[in-house]
Protein backbone atom coordinates (compact mmCIF):
# COMPACT_ATOMS: atom_id res chain seq x y z
CA UNK A 1 0.00 0.00 0.00
CA UNK A 2 1.56 3.34 -1.12
CA UNK A 3 1.01 6.31 0.96
CA UNK A 4 1.63 9.78 1.00
CA UNK A 5 0.65 12.69 3.87
CA UNK A 6 -0.20 15.92 3.01
CA UNK A 7 -1.44 19.07 5.00
CA UNK A 8 0.05 17.87 8.25
CA UNK A 9 -1.74 14.57 8.07
CA UNK A 10 -4.83 16.19 7.20
CA UNK A 11 -5.44 14.45 3.29
CA UNK A 12 -3.12 11.56 2.20
CA UNK A 13 -2.90 9.81 -0.87
CA UNK A 14 -3.08 6.11 -0.48
CA UNK A 15 -2.77 3.64 -3.83
CA UNK A 16 -3.31 7.00 -5.98
CA UNK A 17 -6.59 7.86 -4.41
CA UNK A 18 -6.96 10.84 -1.99
CA UNK A 19 -8.36 10.63 1.42
CA UNK A 20 -8.94 13.62 4.03
CA UNK A 21 -9.75 13.93 7.50
CA UNK A 22 -12.43 15.28 9.29
CA UNK A 23 -10.17 17.95 10.04
CA UNK A 24 -9.96 18.75 6.38
CA UNK A 25 -13.63 18.85 5.43
CA UNK A 26 -13.49 21.65 8.31
CA UNK A 27 -11.42 23.64 6.59
CA UNK A 28 -13.22 22.25 3.06
CA UNK A 29 -16.35 23.41 4.31
CA UNK A 30 -16.17 26.20 7.28
CA UNK A 31 -17.80 23.95 9.14
CA UNK A 32 -17.27 23.09 12.87
CA UNK A 33 -16.33 19.65 14.40
CA UNK A 34 -19.80 19.36 15.62
CA UNK A 35 -21.09 20.26 12.62
CA UNK A 36 -19.08 17.68 10.50
CA UNK A 37 -19.85 14.76 12.95
CA UNK A 38 -23.38 15.67 12.84
CA UNK A 39 -23.61 14.95 8.84
CA UNK A 40 -21.29 11.86 9.38
CA UNK A 41 -23.67 10.67 12.16
CA UNK A 42 -27.12 11.08 10.11
CA UNK A 43 -25.66 10.22 6.51
CA UNK A 44 -28.30 7.39 6.13
CA UNK A 45 -31.09 9.45 7.16
CA UNK A 46 -30.59 11.92 4.05
CA UNK A 47 -31.85 11.82 0.74
CA UNK A 48 -29.57 9.94 -2.08
CA UNK A 49 -26.94 11.48 -3.18
CA UNK A 50 -27.17 14.23 0.28
CA UNK A 51 -25.43 12.21 2.56
CA UNK A 52 -22.02 12.27 4.05
CA UNK A 53 -19.76 9.76 2.35
CA UNK A 54 -18.74 6.51 4.57
CA UNK A 55 -15.23 6.71 5.94
CA UNK A 56 -12.85 4.25 3.72
CA UNK A 57 -9.67 3.85 6.44
CA UNK A 58 -8.96 4.72 9.82
CA UNK A 59 -5.45 5.03 10.31
CA UNK A 60 -3.77 6.26 13.66
CA UNK A 61 -7.66 6.78 15.23
CA UNK A 62 -8.34 8.80 12.94
CA UNK A 63 -11.02 8.56 10.04
CA UNK A 64 -10.35 9.39 6.37
CA UNK A 65 -12.87 9.99 3.28
CA UNK A 66 -12.79 10.06 -0.20
CA UNK A 67 -11.91 13.25 -0.97
CA UNK A 68 -13.97 13.69 -4.49
CA UNK A 69 -16.52 12.18 -2.47
CA UNK A 70 -16.14 14.84 0.35
CA UNK A 71 -16.53 17.45 -2.13
CA UNK A 72 -19.29 15.58 -4.33
CA UNK A 73 -21.04 16.02 -0.76
CA UNK A 74 -20.41 19.64 -0.15
CA UNK A 75 -21.28 20.68 -3.25
CA UNK A 76 -24.81 18.75 -3.09
CA UNK A 77 -25.22 19.92 0.32
CA UNK A 78 -24.47 23.84 -0.56
CA UNK A 79 -27.55 23.28 -3.54
CA UNK A 80 -29.86 21.66 -1.06
CA UNK A 81 -29.31 24.21 1.89
CA UNK A 82 -28.77 27.46 0.01
CA UNK A 83 -25.17 27.63 2.02
CA UNK A 84 -23.75 30.24 -0.73
CA UNK A 85 -26.24 32.49 0.72
CA UNK A 86 -26.35 31.83 4.52
CA UNK A 87 -22.54 31.50 4.64
CA UNK A 88 -19.94 28.94 5.17
CA UNK A 89 -21.87 25.96 6.85
CA UNK A 90 -25.60 27.66 6.15
CA UNK A 91 -26.11 29.34 9.39
CA UNK A 92 -26.79 33.29 9.57
CA UNK A 93 -23.58 34.90 10.94
CA UNK A 94 -23.66 35.92 14.50
CA UNK A 95 -23.87 33.55 17.70
CA UNK A 96 -27.76 33.39 17.26
CA UNK A 97 -27.76 34.68 20.84
CA UNK A 98 -29.45 38.14 19.70
CA UNK A 99 -26.49 39.95 19.11
CA UNK A 100 -26.72 43.09 16.68
CA UNK A 101 -24.55 40.93 14.09
CA UNK A 102 -27.84 38.21 13.91
CA UNK A 103 -29.55 35.58 15.57
CA UNK A 104 -33.06 35.13 17.82
CA UNK A 105 -34.47 38.14 19.58
CA UNK A 106 -33.04 38.93 23.76
CA UNK A 107 -35.36 36.88 25.52
CA UNK A 108 -36.58 39.13 28.73
CA UNK A 109 -34.42 36.77 31.33
CA UNK A 110 -31.21 37.13 29.45
CA UNK A 111 -32.02 41.34 29.10
CA UNK A 112 -32.82 41.40 32.99
CA UNK A 113 -29.45 38.68 33.45
CA UNK A 114 -27.47 40.84 31.53
CA UNK A 115 -28.82 44.43 33.14
CA UNK A 116 -27.94 42.44 36.35
CA UNK A 117 -24.38 42.01 35.59
CA UNK A 118 -23.76 45.10 33.92
CA UNK A 119 -24.68 46.55 37.31
CA UNK A 120 -22.58 44.26 39.03
CA UNK A 121 -19.52 45.17 37.07
CA UNK A 122 -20.10 48.67 37.24
CA UNK A 123 -20.18 48.62 41.47
CA UNK A 124 -17.41 46.47 41.45
CA UNK A 125 -15.08 48.44 38.77
CA UNK A 126 -14.70 45.46 36.30
CA UNK A 127 -14.69 41.72 36.06
CA UNK A 128 -14.06 39.73 39.03
CA UNK A 129 -13.51 35.75 38.66
CA UNK A 130 -16.18 33.67 39.70
CA UNK A 131 -19.22 36.40 38.98
CA UNK A 132 -20.84 34.56 36.84
CA UNK A 133 -21.31 31.20 39.78
CA UNK A 134 -21.95 33.71 42.29
CA UNK A 135 -24.95 35.20 40.10
CA UNK A 136 -26.18 31.87 39.94
CA UNK A 137 -26.35 30.91 43.58
CA UNK A 138 -27.28 34.19 44.79
CA UNK A 139 -30.13 34.49 41.37
CA UNK A 140 -31.02 30.59 40.62
CA UNK A 141 -30.32 29.49 36.87
CA UNK A 142 -27.54 27.96 35.36
CA UNK A 143 -23.60 29.01 35.78
CA UNK A 144 -23.64 28.65 31.66
CA UNK A 145 -26.29 30.83 31.71
CA UNK A 146 -24.64 33.69 33.39
CA UNK A 147 -21.83 32.81 31.78
CA UNK A 148 -23.18 34.37 28.65
CA UNK A 149 -25.02 36.82 30.15
CA UNK A 150 -21.73 37.73 32.03
CA UNK A 151 -20.10 37.98 28.44
CA UNK A 152 -22.39 40.15 26.93
CA UNK A 153 -22.08 42.62 30.26
CA UNK A 154 -18.56 42.56 29.79
CA UNK A 155 -18.53 44.02 26.39
CA UNK A 156 -21.14 46.60 26.90
CA UNK A 157 -18.75 47.67 30.13
CA UNK A 158 -15.91 47.73 27.73
CA UNK A 159 -17.45 49.78 25.60
CA UNK A 160 -18.95 51.92 28.34
CA UNK A 161 -15.57 52.80 29.79
CA UNK A 162 -13.74 53.28 26.53
CA UNK A 163 -13.09 57.17 25.61
CA UNK A 164 -14.87 58.12 22.55
CA UNK A 165 -11.93 58.89 19.70
CA UNK A 166 -11.09 62.43 19.40
CA UNK A 167 -13.66 64.50 17.15
CA UNK A 168 -16.38 61.79 17.69
CA UNK A 169 -19.50 63.02 19.24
Amino acid sequence: MEQAEDNAGLRRVIDGRALVSRAWICRYTGAGRSTVARWYALRREQPEGLGHPERVITLDRVDFYDQRAVEAFWAAHQEAVGTGRLGVSGRRRGSGHGEATGGRPVSVERARAVKTVLEELRVAGGYRRGLAARLAREHGGSARTWERAVSDARAAYEHEERPAAPGAE
